[in-house]
């Protein structure tokens, strides 16, 4: 049987989409802020080894039920439909901007630029309280 790229691509896109895995990715992406921050280059090792463990089918039980693993559920949830929705005007917007806002974060903590960084965390604040006023009914 011969290995393609995509289905190499589908099956560790299978793998991700499971909350164990999910969390070791959370895990690594955080481990690569503090890289970036700390300019610790065993920092980066461990985030990269987090990251490719993410990959492999893990033997692990059932996750429990808690704040965490309904979060990673909502977030894999989230992906799903993001991935299955078309490619429209409003999705090449929201990709362009959290790339933009990527950068800017890597930017800032490479550089350890903390007014940068408190502004980015005042933007997901207000952002944080704009949405749970919209789902309390307060339109601003």
């Amino acid at each position: 049987m011969a290995v393609t790229p995509s289905s190499l691509f589908a099956l560790a896109l299978s793998r991700h989409r499971q909350p164990w895995n999910w969390s070791l990715h959370a895990a690594a992406l955080v481990l690569f802020g503090l890289a970036l921050f700390a300019h610790g280059y065993l920092l980066l090792a461990a985030s990269l080894i987090l990251l490719g463990a993410g990959f492999f089918e893990l033997d692990l039980p059932a996750p429990p039920e808690n704040w965490w693993f309904g979060l990673a559920r909502r977030g894999v949830e989230w992906e799903k439909n993001w991935s299955a929705a078309p490619w429209n005007r409003v999705k090449w917007s929201r990709l362009l901007g959290a790339l933009l806002l990527a950068g800017v974060l890597v930017w800032g903590l490479w550089v350890r630029e903390l007014a940068a960084l408190g502004l980015l965390f005042g933007f997901a604040v207000l952002v944080w309280v704009m949405r749970r006023n919209r789902e309390d009914g307060i339109d601003p």
